[in-house]
């Protein structure tokens, strides 16, 4: 009789302990921006990413690899690079938006990523380039938060393919 490998339970879960053991660690060495759990959106999103390339590829840890990294390189890339505080924020949404993009890229059957990153990157290059603020100023603490929300209630309803 031959055996089958079967893909390695409970990877998700060693995933994200590995990920905020790491994260915090660095914190811990000292490293560069890494108070405050800077790294731990960039080591969930690793974690997510290691789910999914180890487990069964499950659409559900790769949508939020895409944007826990971008999300966490949003929020890294502005100190590394001396980014000027009035362009931070579109280099954060930015980058989001790019992990959305590489979501739809490694599984372009699904389109739904492009939606989200579209109205990212609008609101990012509107506040650049035309300088207009498309999302009030009240309403902006609100922005990236609400659309996290309305990922995740996507991918609670999210057909399951493999």
């Amino acid at each position: 009789m031959r055996r089958t490998i079967a893909p390695p339970r409970g990877v998700i879960g060693a995933a994200v302990l590995i990920a905020v053991g790491a994260a915090f660690l660095l914190a811990a060495l000292g490293f560069p921006y890494a108070e405050g759990g800077r790294y731990l959106f960039v080591a969930l999103g690793l974690g997510f990413a290691a789910a999914y390339l180890v487990g069964t590829r499950q659409y559900v840890y790769l949508f939020p690899a895409g944007v826990l990294c971008g999300f966490g390189v949003g929020l890294l890339l502005p100190p590394w690079l001396g980014i000027a505080s009035d362009l931070a924020g579109a280099v954060f949404l930015g980058t989001l938006a790019l992990g959305l993009v590489v979501v739809f890229l490694i599984a372009p059957d699904r389109r739904m990523p492009l939606v989200p990153a579209v109205i990212l990157v609008v609101v990012a290059m509107a506040n650049v380039f035309v300088k207009v603020d498309l999302v009030p100023i009240a309403l902006q603490p609100y922005f990236v938060p609400v659309i996290l929300v309305a990922v995740g209630l996507y991918l609670l309803q999210e057909r399951r393919v493999h």
